[in-house]
């Protein structure tokens, strides 16, 4: 009688090294901090440069309003863009064990996925628009039409606003926040709704209203990031709600 040797049990593939929890959220916080800090240190160059000549009193008011200056807000966007984007990548290196590319999910997904997730955000913002306007609000936000109007040249807003702004926010809040909290006892659903609310809190340029329909369309970013498993969907669909709300400021000016 023969016997035949147990099967060897094939090992379980190892979990991709991601930051867990506190790690997240302590990297995040201080790449927060340096955020808000670098985007200061951007105004108050830009008032002074600006403001040559101008008295203390002036200063002061044009650097409380340089929110509002499109052509301050420009330059400081590309710069937090480029510094904020250094300093995921820092974090991201200094997990052993985790790889770049795999950490932030820049893989190639199919063209197909991409289109439908780029329609679901046009049909979500369009009808955003519509419900925007039955209730007697404006599609535009004032503050954005000023940020438009102020903006020298143009082209630099439309830059940092298409590229800029959805470069570094997706990197770091879908691309770097929403893997590690994942990792976490949060899971993928918690994390997609953590970073919807932290990506919201950062749009205080907003009303109430302009907050809530922020994070609903994180909810849609951080779905597609899961769903897709790439951050190159989130991107092209945070880069197309920018180029329309651009556009609409262009037109509305």
């Amino acid at each position: 009688m023969t016997t035949t040797e147990p099967a060897m049990s094939r090992p379980e593939p190892e979990a991709p090294a991601r930051w867990g929890f506190w790690g997240t959220s302590l990297l995040g916080l201080l790449i927060g901090i340096l955020f808000v800090v670098t985007q200061s240190i951007a105004f108050m160059f830009g008032v002074v440069v600006q403001g040559v000549g101008l008295s203390d009193a002036d200063m002061v008011a044009s650097f409380e309003g340089a929110a509002e200056n499109g052509t301050l807000v420009s330059g400081a966007t590309l710069l937090t863009m480029l510094l904020g984007c250094a300093m995921v990548v820092w974090a991201v290196k200094l997990k052993q064990g985790a790889v770049l590319t795999d950490y932030l999910a820049l893989g190639p997904v199919p063209r197909a996925v991409v289109v439908k997730w780029l329609g679901l955000t046009a049909a979500f913002v369009l009808v955003s628009d519509l419900t925007t306007m039955a209730i007697g609000r404006p599609v535009v936000p004032p503050f954005m039409t000023e940020l438009y109007a102020s903006a020298q040249p143009a082209w630099l807003l439309w830059l940092a606003l298409i590229v800029g702004a959805p470069v570094f926010e997706e990197t770091f809040f879908r691309g770097f926040l929403l893997p590690g909290f994942a990792a976490s006892f949060l899971k993928p659903a918690g994390a997609v709704v953590v970073t919807a609310i932290l990506w919201a809190a950062l749009h205080l340029q907003y009303d109430a209203y302009g907050i809530v329909t922020v994070f609903v369309m994180g909810l849609l970013f951080g779905a597609a990031r899961v769903k897709t498993g790439s951050l190159w969907v989130p991107l092209a669909l945070h880069a197309m709600v920018n180029l329309i709300a651009t556009v609409q400021a262009a037109v509305s000016g």
